[in-house]
């Protein structure tokens, strides 16, 4: 139990030193929850083997050891030992991968150290650390306020109550309503908080202890390669056994056609498709956190390419956040040199929480032109005993100050919302009384310079004798701050980009809607109505769903509108990706199609509701995620029509020699070493494939297109056919001219695997050519292709390997005819990229 009144103010005003808090790190650990078990190494290379194909490759290998083919028998068994230890690889990459991702997004939290307010990770929280809350804040730790202002906590996650609860200091001792828990919410007010318990100590943590690790769910894409892979495997294994019947009857030996046969169906069924994916995914993910855009789980980088709206915050994310005042309206008049009155300085000293190297962008321009020792004095003067912080719904702020026997009330914020609060107003250096025709002539100047893209910011102020007086009633108006936020170079760059890729951009803000408008004239937004909270008030969900799309800009929103708006746009089957950064915004950013939080200026809570986080909080950033997020969804495809195009390929082609009557073309140990040379590392360089050019030149995907369209399926055949016919003819005109069989397969062999190896380089571009995206490009690629070429090498030059592949050496004008035919479906797939782009207008 901690004492309180013993308590060291120094801990609660200074917060841990540095070494105090390594020391506890290393006493009590990290403030992590624990983590279901993971699979060892050696569980998951077990479960490589828990394949029925896999099982009975074995079990066949082991009975043709039995009647005497020892070499066969070894080298199968070596080759699926090879397939699962790459295996263990890919699915450890993938989970590498992941848990960096996961890194990436892990939550920050304030805390004092040393005397100074410092974020830190959140799992380095200790007891007895300092924990410093604000609106929108996650709490990461178990802890009980020691300070507090209009702190109201929401707990649902812990005890099912919706409402939030009113939290306060503890002066003596320690009741429920000052303790604070591991994953509830701040919703209003700020706090400063004695951490008590971390990791599994806390409440959340002893929960978490009792709770068996949740199945992970899969991705939409992930269901869908699923789908694809129990299809396939279905049909390959109906002509796998089709294939054995027609083996046997032409006179094979049974075990040799369940050989063929079994590992014809293990070469041809995908089924590492998804740890692939999986890899690209994450890889890709980490990819896109180099450019500032984290994503928060992997289903939002599938919706990425599908985007057709963003709705955009303006402050920081079109703009710099970077707050200048450029006048000032007091006494009647416009003053652009800044000789502000003392009264009006003392409440822009007063009404504000921030220093001059750290707080809200807007409240350090305030005071960013005032002397470091008159903000002191100021401040010491006036001791702040209350506050009414700024919300989205209220837009103000209110701060209380006494001063002797008395009172001082500010207000700052929107220009209509303090003038109407507003009786009085200081004009010419006299209080007069401030009417209703005044009142529009002021609002009429905040218009004016609205117009000019200036953000307008209203001050007021009053005293009282005594705190029983109402507090934001009849203020005294002082006049108005006028600031600038500079563009984004950059943006309006994005906004031609989302023009031409079929993206809309709408601005939502609670700027004034002529600031609004300025802006988004001079950053060429799309044309459109203005629309502000007070419309959306008069307008049904219906009403909205019909004229949304003719919207550009909504201003002075409140973000509960947002969540409105998002709906709207489903309804018009829109993907919408939303940003935010309020605690407020969270419900909106929820049900989004693509939730984008700041990750500057944004709070725990919207952190956590959002799919994707902007590290820089710039609006050209999300448009590069758009871009990345096709590219990668583009490149999943073009690995799976590769995969799927060679192995289709294979069944082909024992398929059809058998049926023409010819013993089958490829032996079993060259079907495992081929799914070991072309299915894994140029399917992964394919993945890893650089965004191309135009890919923001096309509208966004369909939100319910499937991985594979017509369009794909139509490259699949026809690369399959490509494939099939150039190995076939390889092999019976060898087999025709020669009669040796070995000689045949080997060059049947030693076809499909560079025809495969040249297949996975043309499609590295369903359209491009790729002598105009570059042989060289893709470093991954020519590893990829040198490798496979080594590995078949080997294969046919190494003397013992050769023995056990019963592969001979091709003469040289095998060898030509051999690349002749390998190049066949390489120039077909180029060819057919010029009838595509007729056919389909791309």
């Amino acid at each position: 139990m901690i004492d309180l009144k013993n308590l060291r103010q120094e801990l609660i005003e200074s917060g841990l030193t540095t070494q105090e808090a390594e020391e506890k790190l290393k006493q009590f650990g990290k403030n992590e929850l624990p983590e279901g078990r993971k699979e060892t190494l050696l569980q998951k290379f077990i479960n490589q083997f828990k394949n029925f194909l896999i099982i009975i490759l074995i079990f066949a290998s082991i009975i043709s050891a039995f009647f005497g083919e020892f070499v066969d028998s070894i080298v199968i068994l070596a080759i699926v030992i090879l397939n699962a230890i790459l295996g263990v690889i890919q699915e450890q990459r993938a989970e590498n991968a992941l848990e960096k991702v996961k890194k990436l997004t892990s939550p920050t939290s304030t805390v004092l150290r040393d005397g100074k307010i410092t974020k830190i990770p959140s799992n380095e929280i200790v007891p007895s650390d300092i924990l410093l809350l604000e609106a929108g804040d996650k709490v990461q730790a178990d802890g009980i306020v020691v300070k507090e202002v209009s702190l109201f906590v929401d707990e649902s996650m812990l005890t099912g109550e919706s409402v939030p609860v009113k939290k306060n200091s503890c002066l003596g001792e320690i009741t429920e309503d000052c303790k604070v828990y591991m994953g509830t919410t701040v919703v209003k007010g700020k706090a400063r908080v004695l951490v008590t318990e971390t990791g599994i100590n806390t409440q959340l943590g002893k929960i978490a202890t009792k709770i068996s690790e949740t199945k992970k769910e899969k991705t939409p894409l992930e269901v869908q390669l699923d789908n694809i892979g129990k299809l396939l495997g279905i049909l390959f294994l109906i002509v796998s056994a089709i294939i054995f019947m027609l083996g046997w009857l032409r006179g094979g030996k049974i075990l040799d056609m369940l050989l063929t046969s079994v590992s014809l169906a293990v070469a041809a069924i995908p089924e590492g498709l998804p740890a692939v994916v999986t890899i690209v995914l994450a890889i890709g993910v980490f990819e896109m956190a180099k450019r500032n855009a984290v994503i928060r789980n992997l289903p939002a980088v599938e919706t990425l390419g599908a985007v057709t709206y963003i709705c955009t915050d303006k402050t920081g994310t079109l703009t710099q956040n970077k707050m200048k005042i450029v006048a000032v309206f007091e006494d009647g008049k416009i003053n652009s040199e800044l000789n502000i009155s003392e009264r009006l300085k003392r409440a822009m000293i007063l009404c504000n929480d921030a220093e001059k190297d750290r707080g809200d962008p807007t409240e350090i321009a305030l005071i960013d032109f005032i002397d470091d020792k008159e903000i002191r004095e100021v401040r010491s003067k006036f001791e702040r005993i209350s506050e009414i912080p700024f919300t989205s719904e209220s837009k103000r702020m209110t701060t209380i100050h006494k001063f002797g026997n008395e009172y001082l009330v500010v207000s700052k914020g929107a220009s209509e919302v303090i003038l109407e609060l507003s009786k009085f107003a200081k004009i010419d250096s006299k209080i007069v009384e401030l009417s209703i025709e005044k009142k529009q002539e002021l609002l009429k100047i905040v218009e004016e310079n609205a117009a000019k893209g200036l953000r307008i910011l209203a001050f007021a102020d009053k005293i009282i004798p005594n705190l029983h007086e109402a507090t934001e009633e009849n203020l005294v108006f002082l006049g108005f701050v006028m600031m600038k936020d500079p563009l984004r170079m950059e943006v309006k760059d994005a906004i031609d980009k989302c023009r031409s890729a079929g993206i809309r951009p709408v601005m939502i803000t609670g700027d004034h809607p002529i600031t609004a408008y300025a802006i988004a004239k001079e950053l060429d937004f799309p044309e459109g109505e203005v629309l502000t909270s007070s419309d959306l008030e008069n307008i049904s969900d219906d009403e909205l769903t019909k004229i949304v799309e003719n919207v550009s800009i909504f201003a002075r929103i409140n973000p509960l509108d947002k969540l409105r708006i998002v709906e709207a746009l489903q309804k018009k089957n829109e993907v919408v990706a939303m940003t935010g950064d309020g605690v407020n915004d969270a419900p909106a950013l929820k049900k989004a199609d693509i939730g984008v939080s700041m990750g500057l200026t944004g709070t725990e809570v919207a952190k956590e509701a959002s799919d994707m986080v902007l590290l820089d909080d710039n609006f050209a950033t999300l448009v590069s995620a758009v871009f990345q997020g096709r590219t990668i969804f583009e490149n999943i495809r073009k690995f799976i029509v590769y995969l799927l195009s060679c192995n289709i390929a294979e069944v082909m082609i024992m398929f059809f020699a058998l049926l023409l009557g010819y013993p089958p073309p490829l032996l079993p140990l060259h079907l495992l070493w081929l799914n070991l040379v072309t299915d894994s590392f140029p399917a992964l360089a394919l993945g890893m494939e650089k965004g191309e050019e135009d890919l923001m030149k096309k509208p966004p995907r369909r939100k319910k297109e499937p991985i594979l369209t017509r369009y794909h399926y139509g490259i699949i055949i026809t690369q399959s056919i490509a494939i099939t016919l150039s190995t076939l003819l390889g092999f019976i005109l060898s087999y025709k001219r020669t009669g040796n069989l070995d000689e045949a397969r080997t060059i049947a062999y030693m076809v499909l695997v560079i025809s495969e190896l040249l297949r996975a380089y043309s499609g590295r571009s369903f359209e491009g050519y790729l002598f105009k995206i570059g042989v060289f490009s893709n470093m991954f690629m020519n590893f990829s292709f040198v490798f496979g070429i080594i590995l078949l090498l080997a294969t046919i030059y190494v003397p013992q390997l050769r023995f056990i592949f019963k592969n001979t050496l091709p003469t040289v004008l095998e060898s030509l005819d051999i690349l002749l035919l390998a190049f066949i479906p390489f120039v077909i797939s180029e060819v057919s990229k010029i009838i595509r782009k007729d056919e389909y207008g791309r």
